[in-house]
C-alpha cells in the first residue's frame, strides 16, 4: 500500500484530543469539507447525509450538490495535513480526516467520489497508507458503488465505545443546528441524520420570544477588514445552554462562541452572533485552530473579540435592572475626568480619541488610528509634567529601540521652542543602536526662568539614519509654562458614574467584587459604589480630605482602565511580553503618583 504524505509526525489520537467534543467535530469537518465543495455559491441541491448501517458497524457520509474530487483534489486528501486549500475555503488545515480515521477500530476508511467530468474514484485506507486496488465490494459486497457527483465516506467498524454517544439522533442534530444554523436559515442547507432507518432532517430550533435586541452593521475593524452583522438578543425566558453567548461565524459555520459576564440571571437569557465580510474572514482564518473551535492568540481575533466584547457589555449594562441611586458631586466627578485625561495626554497620548472632554487634547473629533510603529524609532517621549512654572525644571524621557537584527547608526535632534517661534533649546545626539536592543536618551534638564515668555512650547524629537540622512520616526509633545493647558480637546474618559454592585435584598450582581467596569464606547466608566475598598475611603473623616480621597480614588480606576487598554493594544499587536507588561505596569504606577501630587493628598 501507498504510504500517506504526512507533513508532521502526530497520530489520530494526537488530533483527537484536541477536539473538546470528537462526535461535535466528526459533524463540523464533515460539514466544512462538504459545503467548501458545494456547486453554487448558495449551496443550491446541497445535501449531507449521515447514515449509520448497523449491520455493518458503519457510519456512511455522504454528500450531493457538489463538486466531488478531481485528480488534485484527490491527491490532496490522501495527504494528511495538507494544506492546499485556499484561506476562504472553510476546511484549510488537512487535519480533519484523521478524525474519521480514530472513530475506526480499525482505523479503516474507505473513500469514494465522482469529479465534475464523470471519473468515479475509490480508495481505502488507515492514516498511515493507502491504495486504490481494490473496490468497495470488497469491502462492503451489498453496497452499491456512488452514483452521482460528489463524495461518499465509510468509517468502518466503528469503535463500540463510542456507539451510545454517536448514534443518539438528538444530540447529534442539535450539534449540526448549532454548528450550521446560518447556512440552514439562509440557504436551506440540508442535513439528514439516519441512525435508526429513519430519515431526520435537520431543523432550527426556536429560541423564546426576544425582549430586547440589538444590531450593529458594517463596522470596521482596525483595518482588517468589517464587522458585517453583530446582533444581540435578551430574552423573556432562558435560552439553551448550547446557544447562549455570541457565536462568531465564518463561512456559515459557528466556529466559537463567546461568552456573556453577567449575573446568571442574566446571562443566561443573551445569546446572538457576529459575522464578517470576505477581507476580515481571511484574517481569521488565519488565526483559526485546526480544530475549526477557536482561534490563537492574534491580532485580528484580538481585536474582533475586544470589539464583541465592549458592545456585549454595554448591553449586558443596558438590561441590567435599575440599582439604588447614588451620586458624587459633580464637580468632583468633572474633576476626575480632567485629571484622567490630562495624564493620559501626558503618559498614554495613544488612548487619546474623540470626541471632546474635559482636560483632553485637541485636535478635532475624528479617531485616531494607530499606524505601525517603526522598527527603529522613538520609543519614549515625555515630559514629567504639562504645566510649568517659573524656576520648575523640565525633565524629557526618552527612549529609542533599534526592533531589527542589524544594528544601526543613527542621530536624534531634540528641539523645544515657543509657540511664537524662539528656541529654548536643541541638541544632537549620534548613537549606535544595536540589534534587538532599547536605548535611553539623556536629554539635558531644561530649567524655565522669569525671563522665558509664558505660554505653548512644543517639543519634537526627530531621529534619522545618519548615513543615508533619511527620517525614520519623529514624536512631539507640547507643554505649557504659567499658563494653564486646555480644557477641552481629544480625550480618554467622557465620564463617571456610580453603580451599586450588590442588590436589596443582599445578593450581588457579576461586578460586584469589582472595583469598576470597563470603560464602555461612550468613555464612561462605571465605579462600583459599595465596594469595600470605595467605602473605607468614603469614612474618612473630613469632608475636604474625604473629597480629595474621592477623586483620587476614582482618578485611580480610570487610571485601571488605562492599563486594561494599553495591555490590549499590546496584546492585540502581538508584542505583549514581560517587560512590555512590567513598562506599561510601571507608567501607569507613574500616572497614579502623579495624581496624588496634583490633588495634594
Amino acid at each position: 500500500m501507498k504510504k500517506r504524505p504526512v507533513n508532521l509526525g502526530r497520530s489520530d489520537e494526537n488530533i483527537a484530543e484536541q477536539y473538546p467534543n470528537i462526535y461535535e467535530g466528526l459533524q463540523k469537518d464533515a460539514g466544512q469539507n462538504s459545503w467548501d465543495a458545494r456547486i453554487t455559491k448558495k449551496g443550491k441541491d446541497w445535501r449531507l447525509l449521515f447514515k449509520y448501517i448497523r449491520e455493518r458497524n458503519c457510519l456512511m457520509i455522504e454528500d450531493s450538490g457538489t463538486k466531488g474530487m478531481d485528480a488534485t483534489k484527490w491527491n490532496s486528501y490522501q495527504s494528511l495535513w495538507d494544506t492546499s486549500k485556499k484561506e476562504t475555503e472553510l476546511g484549510a488545515r488537512g487535519q480533519g480526516k484523521f478524525l474519521f480515521h480514530y472513530f475506526s477500530a480499525r482505523k479503516l476508511v474507505l473513500t469514494e467520489t465522482i469529479d465534475e467530468s464523470g471519473k468515479y474514484r475509490f480508495s481505502y485506507g488507515t492514516s498511515e497508507e493507502w491504495d486504490e486496488d481494490k473496490c468497495l465490494a470488497d469491502f462492503l459486497p451489498d453496497m452499491k458503488p456512488l452514483d452521482h457527483q460528489g463524495t461518499r465516506i465509510w468509517i468502518l467498524d466503528v469503535k463500540k465505545e463510542f456507539l451510545d454517544e454517536l448514534l443518539d439522533p438528538s444530540k447529534f442534530s442539535r450539534y449540526i443546528e448549532t454548528t450550521w444554523w446560518e447556512i440552514i436559515r439562509d440557504y436551506n442547507a440540508s442535513f439528514v441524520i439516519d441512525f435508526d432507518g429513519c430519515l431526520r432532517k435537520v431543523a432550527i430550533s426556536q429560541p423564546p420570544s426576544v425582549s430586547k435586541v440589538r444590531q450593529f452593521r458594517s463596522e470596521k475593524v482596525n483595518g482588517l477588514g468589517t464587522i458585517r452583522n453583530l446582533e444581540l438578543y435578551y430574552t423573556a425566558d432562558d435560552v439553551p445552554e448550547e446557544i447562549r453567548g455570541i457565536a462568531v461565524q465564518r463561512g456559515g459555520m459557528t466556529i466559537t462562541r463567546i461568552p456573556v459576564v453577567a449575573d446568571e440571571s442574566l446571562r443566561n437569557k443573551i445569546y446572538g452572533f457576529t459575522n464578517f465580510d470576505e477581507e476580515l474572514e481571511t484574517e481569521l482564518k488565519k488565526c483559526e485552530l485546526p480544530n475549526h473551535f477557536g482561534f490563537f492568540n492574534r491580532k485580528a481575533w484580538n481585536h474582533v473579540r475586544e470589539y464583541i466584547r465592549r458592545k456585549l457589555e454595554t448591553f449586558v449594562l443596558e438590561i441590567t435592572p435599575p440599582r439604588k441611586k447614588v451620586e458624587v458631586s459633580s464637580s468632583i466627578l468633572n474633576e476626575a475626568v480632567r485629571l484622567l485625561n490630562s495624564l493620559v495626554e501626558q503618559y498614554a497620548p495613544e488612548l487619546l480619541i474623540g470626541p471632546s472632554a474635559p482636560g483632553g487634547k485637541g485636535g478635532g473629533g475624528k479617531d485616531r488610528t494607530e499606524r505601525p510603529k517603526p522598527p527603529v524609532r522613538i520609543d519614549t517621549f515625555r515630559p514629567n509634567q504639562k504645566k510649568f512654572e517659573y524656576n520648575e525644571t523640565l525633565i524629557t524621557d526618552c527612549e529609542l529601540v533599534n526592533a531589527t537584527s542589524q544594528d544601526r547608526e543613527v542621530t536624534l535632534e531634540v528641539r523645544l521652542s515657543h509657540e511664537e517661534g524662539k528656541d529654548k533649546h536643541s541638541s544632537v545626539y549620534h548613537v549606535r543602536l544595536s540589534a534587538e536592543s532599547r536605548l535611553r536618551i539623556d536629554v539635558p534638564l531644561i530649567d524655565f526662568d522669569p525671563g522665558d515668555s509664558p505660554g505653548r512650547y512644543f517639543a519634537e524629537a526627530v531621529l534619522s539614519d545618519t548615513v543615508s540622512h533619511d527620517e525614520l520616526h519623529n514624536r512631539s509633545f507640547t507643554i505649557w509654562l504659567h499658563q494653564e493647558p486646555p480644557t477641552t480637546g481629544r480625550s480618554f474618559v467622557k465620564g463617571f458614574k456610580m453603580i451599586m454592585g450588590r442588590k436589596v435584598q443582599g445578593k450581588t450582581l457579576f461586578f460586584a467584587k469589582w472595583r469598576n467596569l470597563e470603560i464602555n464606547e461612550e468613555g464612561i466608566i462605571h465605579v462600583v459604589w459599595d465596594h469595600p475598598d470605595f467605602e473605607r475611603v468614603r469614612v474618612r473623616a473630613g469632608k475636604k480630605a474625604r473629597n480629595q480621597e474621592i477623586l483620587v480614588y476614582i482618578t485611580e480606576r480610570g487610571v485601571d482602565e488605562a492599563l486594561r487598554r494599553l495591555l490590549a493594544n499590546r496584546l492585540a499587536e502581538e508584542r505583549l511580553d514581560t517587560e512590555e507588561i512590567k513598562k506599561t505596569k510601571i507608567l501607569c504606577e507613574e500616572m497614579i503618583y502623579d495624581a496624588v501630587v496634583r490633588t495634594g493628598v
